[in-house]
């Protein structure tokens, strides 16, 4: 068998080539794409073809990808996608990866990053893009700033679309050195945590069964299981992309939906590749300017922007923001503005929701009796409606007089 390379980055073509696969491969190497067309002898056929769109315009890698397809239906493509385009034109590459059911890899990762991800397609070990399409869907939460209520946000979503829809729903914890939701939960028994996988994540050999296993499941939300985070923080970075990577490609075959949270910092594998996985991404900051001015700025644009995620591609929610804003302070239309964002939701700032996590007693603040309840069902519901997902049968809208009640509660 052989594989077909187009690129002329000697790195990446060194890198490639010296991965030890699970079988012999012959490799022929292109640095002009229109070689790489079969002339219909039996030399020029491949297994596998690996292009990199760097030296190709938009039109001339749809047409080779078009005229590979036509004439070798069963040859397996991968497109190796770089930031040598202006954005707009990088999402158009992306978009039409998937329109012909490609494998692709974005941009950003280093070579030695591509080389273990090719090794793992070529093996069959991770399952494709093209294969995502009929999976599970991916939300990735990422603070703007830490310790802002990212997790109490995304956990609270992740337990609406669990007890609103007929789905499966996962909420993995990938914040690999603080992650503080056993304590919020209450959880201070024995738990299974990300690092207990490490192993498996390392083989390439998580299955969606063992992934579901070790899940906690808990009584207060059926229908979601939880995968709490690392517990060993010196190791944080060890984790690698692929690893990551295999770790979400699995989640999208246990689950129907996912709710991923990710570190506010982009310093490790977990934040960026959760990110360039997810099917919606959404940063969460709060009315601090220098959270969604500078920290918005600083992480999303600059350092996003270097493994292709452009700002527009992100939904906005907003935390901690106060129902009657004095004349001094921002507002949530004072958010939107700055960031430029779609509003996808808000929390307000609830005066015992701190306590009440140091308590382990979360879920009383997800209660029909809180008001945060109403705020995260609101953006549940929305992820719902767009993902199509099936509401329970048992589920009733609440009537003015039950919602009255409820603000009454809230308030005294």
């Amino acid at each position: 068998m052989q594989i077909g390379l187009v690129s002329t980055d000697q790195r990446l073509i060194d890198e490639l080539t010296n991965v030890v696969y699970a079988q012999t491969f012959g490799w022929r190497i292109f640095s002009d794409a229109n070689d790489l067309l079969p002339k219909g002898t039996v030399s020029d056929s491949y297994s596998h073809v690996i292009i990199s769109d760097r030296d190709l315009s938009y039109g001339e890698l749809e047409e080779l990808l078009e005229g590979l397809q036509g004439q070798d239906p069963v040859m397996k493509i991968i497109v190796l996608l770089s930031n040598y385009h202006e954005a707009s034109i990088n999402e158009k590459y992306v978009k039409m990866c998937k329109l012909m059911q490609l494998d692709y890899i974005l941009p950003g990762r280093s070579t030695a990053v591509i080389a273990d991800d090719i090794r793992a397609w070529v093996d069959g070990m991770n399952g494709s893009h093209s294969q995502q399409m009929l999976s599970g869907k991916l939300i990735t939460f990422v603070g703007s700033t830490p310790n802002i209520g990212t997790t109490l946000a995304s956990y609270g979503v992740a337990c609406m679309l669990a007890m609103e829809t007929s789905k499966k729903v996962g909420y993995l914890c990938l914040n690999l050195k603080s992650s503080k939701l056993h304590r919020y939960l209450g959880r201070e028994d024995h738990f299974f945590t990300l690092d207990g996988l490490r192993a498996e994540l390392k083989a390439q050999s998580l299955t969606p069964e063992r992934l579901l296993h070790v899940c906690d499941k808990p009584k207060e939300a059926h229908g979601l299981h939880i995968l709490y985070g690392n517990m060993l923080r010196e190791q944080a970075e060890f984790f690698t992309p692929a690893e990551i990577i295999h770790l979400l490609r699995v989640a999208r075959g246990a689950f129907d939906i996912c709710i991923i949270e990710v570190s506010a910092y982009w310093d490790n594998a977990a934040t960026v590749s959760g990110l360039l996985e997810a099917d919606s991404k959404i940063v969460v900051t709060t009315g601090d300017i220098a959270h969604f001015q500078e920290d918005f700025s600083r992480w999303i644009r600059q350092v996003g922007s270097v493994f292709g995620l452009q700002p527009d591609a992100f939904e906005l929610m907003a935390v901690q923001t106060d129902r009657h804003a004095k004349q001094s302070e921002f507002t949530i239309k004072d958010i939107r503005k700055e960031t430029q964002l779609h509003l996808i939701g808000h929390v307000a700032r609830h005066a015992d929701a701190l306590a009440r996590c140091n308590q382990g007693k979360l879920m009383e603040l997800l209660s029909p009796g809180h008001s945060m309840h109403h705020e995260v069902k609101a953006v549940a519901r929305k992820f719902a409606d767009f993902y199509k997902l099936p509401r329970k049968m048992n589920i009733r809208e609440e009537t003015w007089f039950q919602k009255l009640i409820a603000g009454k509660r809230a308030v005294s």
